[in-house]
């Protein structure tokens, strides 16, 4: 009898359960429920700051634009002359030969500012397109412009462009415990306001044979060179087994250091070339 009675008390709630339908909102979607003035003050709250963002330029959207307006705007690079010499106030890229990669100014923050801040770090990135990120300029230690050749072993700065590209120098200095490129822990390469001797450069001739009697001489358009830090004496340095995601791509970190193969002479590492704008 009992195992009747269960039976008979299931197939009851049964009827009962299709007898009854689910609940449904029987309600109009305008009635207020619950803590309706909460969520009609936060629908209020959020649509004031969207208005004042968007009145400030503020806007993640407006940021993007404004950086993409001024840090990645094309710009121009010097023409090459006749025997193909660079001179000082070309405006040139450095590229890794290696990698084929143009070192350019690392912005972490895609959306922080619409021009370069003092101080900057410094990678190689993949995009090759002249811009005031990775376009410099050859200046004079004495801050004058000579309308000369740069030649090997000659002293010179390299500096930003005016406007987006603040006019901040590369600069380097040695390695310390809280001063150092984040991933390989050499002297680290940025980009400063700073006008000290650490952003004195110099162009080394790659062959360490004729390293000395090149000295002097003109430094030709997109020959590959060492550029050599004076006050440290290492050599300028793209690691690319050190990568840093950014907003513009996987970038390869630069540092300041000096690597030599078994016959003493420079790595890949540390060699670069300085172009300008090709002929049409």
């Amino acid at each position: 009898s009992s195992g009747i009675n269960a039976e008979y008390g299931q197939h009851y709630f049964k009827r009962i359960n299709l007898s009854f339908p689910m609940a449904t909102r029987t309600y109009n979607p305008a009635v207020r429920v619950g803590n309706w003035i909460e969520d009609v003050q936060l629908e209020e709250d959020i649509i004031k700051d969207f208005q004042e963002k968007k009145e400030s330029g503020n806007l993640l959207t407006q940021k993007t634009q404004n950086v993409m307006k001024n840090l990645l705007r094309p710009e121009s690079l010097s023409d090459a002359r006749e025997g193909g010499l660079l001179m000082f106030g070309d405006r040139i890229n450095i590229q890794h030969i290696a990698t084929n990669t143009v070192l350019s100014a690392k912005i972490s923050n895609l959306h922080a500012a619409a021009e370069l801040k003092d101080p900057c770090d410094v990678s190689a990135s993949q995009m090759s397109s002249p811009c005031p990120r990775n376009v410099f300029q050859i200046c004079s230690i004495d801050g004058e412009v000579p309308k000369k050749p740069l030649c090997y072993g000659q002293k010179f700065i390299l500096r930003t462009l005016p406007g987006p590209g603040s006019e901040l120098n590369m600069w380097s200095d040695r390695a310390t415990f809280t001063k150092c490129a984040p991933k390989s822990r050499h002297p680290i390469v940025q980009l400063s306001g700073n006008s000290s001797w650490n952003v004195a450069w110099q162009v080394l001739c790659r062959d360490p044979l004729v390293r000395m009697e090149m000295e002097g001489r003109p430094v030709r358009i997109g020959e590959p060179v060492i550029i050599n830090h004076c006050n440290t004496n290492q050599n300028l340095a793209c690691m690319s087994q050190y990568r840093t995601r950014t907003p513009y791509g996987s970038d390869m970190e630069v540092c300041c250091k000096t690597l030599l193969d078994s016959h003493k002479a420079e790595t890949e590492e540390n060699i670069w070339r300085l172009v300008v704008r090709a002929e049409e």
